[in-house]
């Protein structure tokens, strides 16, 4: 018997919004893993109740990756990045010239994790350094500052490139790093030493596509450094809910799509089982270092446990509170139950308190789920569905 869940109301935050997904965005499909190309098991469904809409869920069996099956097609993705992503919370110049990736300083460590891997490889500084997804450009200020005498961005989302390239004057190509456009802008800086990308290929549509570019722009010996959520720890939400989320990788399935392209991974800084943090250089005959495992359709499984709190439902709850306060602490989990009318009110007054400080930006601590369990079985398979349109949270 499988997991069924209804998803019944969403609270934004000021920093993830919800959006309703309508029967006119057209999907494509990705059948097979992008890693080692096997064939995708079906894992969990969304379902709008009313529009009839779904999409599935995929998981590797043979490397543990984790993604869409059904998703937008390509050019939606571009350009809902281009004009649409982020928008709500632009920094000023003044804000991308002071900006740092340097812990201490109330900035989150994750990307220094990852430019810190500099210190484990030897990268030649004469060569070009490309970030993709640069973002405010805080990397492509640090990498500069190490001594790299080239720094090169490309950025998809527009707004930021303009910002960037204004405040910093560091070259910033607004684009897909995989379109044909932005291929032959970087041809001429060609070979590139080093290749930089902080949580972006888990945002791509084809990752396979991504790294075998890459690979054209690089010699023997060149790096790439590359961080991205690690399928084993990053909370269900950010896979099944989170649309810009299209992929999930382990180690494992991260390792063979390098290998298949000529990497092999020199360096580790992965902090915890929530991210993944490498330095992998171009071989002639790459090597691998992490062994397959036979337990991947029970890792999902484990993953959709614990981040949907089956166990809790199961012991009879009728509506579930469910509170994200960081981007990886779910533990603020509240049963309700049904036809309690002070429960209602309170929500429906905490969903008012939160929207009004969505428009006035004010923090208010991650986003809220009413969730309702339909029924609970040990299948692996999980259905998620809204009373209406299938839902997503993006930024």
């Amino acid at each position: 018997m499988k997991t069924i869940i209804r998803i019944k109301d969403i609270m934004e935050s000021n920093r993830v919004r919800v959006f309703d997904f309508g029967r006119d965005i057209f999907l494509d499909q990705q059948l097979h893993c992008p890693a080692c190309q096997n064939d995708l098991t079906v894992g969990g469904i969304l379902v709008g109740e009313q529009s009839d809409e779904k999409i599935r869920y995929g998981v590797c069996s043979r490397c543990g990756y984790m993604g869409y099956i059904d998703r937008p097609t390509k050019k939606w993705m571009i350009d809902f990045y281009s004009t649409d992503w982020d928008q709500a919370f632009p920094r000023t110049v003044e804000q991308i010239k002071n900006g740092t990736i340097l812990p201490g300083k109330g900035i989150k460590p994750e990307r220094y994790i990852s430019a810190s891997l500099l210190q484990k490889i030897q990268p030649d500084r004469n060569k070009p350094f490309l970030e993709i997804g640069s973002g405010y450009g805080e990397v492509l200020k640090y990498f500069k500052e190490q001594g790299f005498k080239t720094v090169v961005g490309v950025e998809n989302s527009q707004h930021r490139a303009e910002m960037v390239n204004r405040a910093l004057g560091f070259t910033i190509f607004h684009g897909g790093f995989e379109e044909d456009n932005i291929q032959e802008k970087l041809a001429k800086f060609k070979p590139i030493g080093l290749v930089f990308s902080n949580h972006v290929l888990e945002h791509t549509y084809h990752p396979e596509d991504i790294i075998k570019k890459i690979s054209f722009f690089q010699d023997i010996g060149d790096y790439l450094i590359l961080s991205l959520p690690n399928a084993v720890g990053e909370h269900i939400n950010y896979s099944f809910l989170y649309l810009v989320h299209l992929h999930s990788f382990t180690k494992e399935s991260l390792e063979i799509l390098l290998n298949r392209h000529g990497y092999e991974i020199v360096a580790d800084n992965s902090p915890d089982e929530f991210s993944i943090a490498i330095a992998a250089r171009k071989a002639q005959n790459p090597k691998s270092i992490f062994l397959l495992k036979s337990n991947y359709l029970e890792l999902f499984k484990t993953r959709v446990k614990k981040g949907m709190s089956i166990d809790l439902l199961k012991s009879g709850t009728n509506e579930l509170y469910w509170e994200q306060r960081s981007e990886y602490d779910f533990s603020r989990v509240i049963p309700r139950y049904k036809n309690n009318l002070v429960a209602a009110i309170i929500w429906k007054f905490k969903k008012l308190v939160a929207l009004v400080n969505v428009h006035l930006r004010r923090f208010t601590i991650g986003y809220k789920l009413l969730i309702e369990p339909i029924e609970i079985g040990d299948d692996m398979s999980t259905e998620i569905r809204f009373p209406k349109n299938i839902k997503f949270l993006i930024k």
